[in-house]
């Protein structure tokens, strides 16, 4: 599933803005993975280190590192979403060519290229080779959205021995078909209109509207790839234009909330729910990453400020995943509320424990490979402040 979006402000800022919808619960945070930063690829167990930073929304798969959509010091912009029944990959490995996994090539590429123009000129060498993602256990039918700070929005789609890149005038992906289909099924849809229709007469009689909203009277409600490319197409270019970046998160939460899909709404034939777990924005210009969860519509924003492009470790931002309200008066809540909010912490609190395993299994690689230096200090910092957190979610 998933719907990805890219926007542009009066001021020539741009977004690149992406629902991660699925059946597996991924648990992901914001992450930060640093330049020179060393990863084993599952296609060929060859090493592979990375030129810049990058900010995204990830998690430990293995051994290593790896995001689903991200933005680096540079502002080229990535995210993964589903193609299934049409991505293609590769069965045999090349020792001319760079192998990565499907999943490992936003961690490659992101790493590696300062904007699409740059990331051209390597892609003929990338052989996508069929394996398994860890964790889910799968092979993941994928397909890209990039966008850079010239505003160019950019679409690879593996249905062939060769990856190619190709242009993406409607700023739009959702999922299977082919992104030619989508484009063309705009067609079908050029009646709907934010204007409300005039008065319609019937012989002596005129036939007005109950209320307004005729004019997008026909726009798609369903949840299929389809409807979504519709429904977030049509918003997005009839959307009243943001005049700077955070309006443009605010519009981007008010589009995807039109595709967003809530648990139990879409069941898979394997009795699963597949629904979206967060909403994640890229500035391209600022480096900001935008973080919206399940569990909490609160945005979180993490920038990649120069500190941060200073550390040599990765870095996880845990984000709260329990909802974060503002309470106006405070009122004496009923036993079903208190129980609930339990749950929530609950669940914020093993997540938090997932992520501190994770900066463990880190500390302890590097220690084993003689790398540990100062910059322990602020993982140490960062394992104890979401200590600190769990305590006080408790």
């Amino acid at each position: 599933m998933c719907t990805s979006i890219f926007t542009e402000t009066k001021d020539n800022k741009h977004l690149l803005a992406r629902t991660m919808d699925f059946s597996f619960t991924l648990d992901p945070n914001v992450l930060y993975l640093p330049r020179n930063y060393e990863w084993v690829s599952e296609a060929d167990k060859e090493k592979h280190q990375s030129k810049y930073g990058l900010l995204g929304a990830g998690r430990l798969l293995g051994t290593s590192y790896f995001v689903a959509d991200g933005v680096n010091e540079h502002g080229l912009a990535i995210a993964e979403l589903y193609l299934p029944q049409k991505a293609v990959y590769q069965k045999e490995l090349e020792d001319d060519k760079i192998n990565l996994a499907p999943h490992e090539f936003i961690t490659w590429a992101l790493g590696k290229f300062k904007s699409i123009s740059d990331l051209k000129k390597e892609l003929s060498k990338v052989n996508l080779f069929e394996v398994p993602a860890p964790l889910i256990d799968t092979v993941t039918p994928l397909h890209w959205i990039l966008t850079d700070t010239t505003g160019n929005c950019m679409v690879i789609e593996p249905t062939g021995k060769m990856l190619h890149l190709k242009e993406n005038p409607v700023g739009v992906m959702t999922n299977t078909p082919l992104l030619e289909w989508h484009i063309e099924n705009l067609s079908n849809y050029l009646n709907v209109r934010p204007k409300q229709y005039d008065p319609v007469q019937f012989g002596t009689y005129t036939s007005h509207a109950f209320s307004q909203g005729t004019g997008t009277l026909g726009l798609p409600g369903g949840y299929t790839p389809p409807e979504r490319f519709i429904r977030a197409a049509f918003f997005k270019e009839n959307i009243d234009q943001p005049a700077i970046e955070v309006e443009a998160v605010t519009n981007a939460v008010k589009i995807l909330a039109t595709v967003q899909i809530p648990k139990g709404i879409v069941v898979t034939t394997e009795d699963k729910e597949d629904y979206s777990q967060y909403i994640g924005m890229m500035c391209n210009e600022s480096k900001t990453y935008y973080y919206t969860d399940y569990n909490n519509t609160r945005i979180s924003q993490v920038t990649l400020t120069k500190e941060l492009l200073e550390r040599e470790t990765p870095k996880v931002f845990v984000t709260k995943k329990a909802e974060d309200i503002s309470i106006l008066n405070q009122e004496t809540i009923s036993p079903e509320e208190k129980v609930s909010n339990l749950e929530q912490k609950e669940s914020a609190g093993l997540n938090t424990l997932d992520m501190l395993r994770q900066e463990l299994a880190l500390g302890l690689k590097a220690a084993s490979d003689g790398s540990l230096d100062n910059d322990a200090h602020q993982t140490i910092d960062q394992a104890i402040e979401q200590l600190k957190q769990l305590k006080n979610n408790i």
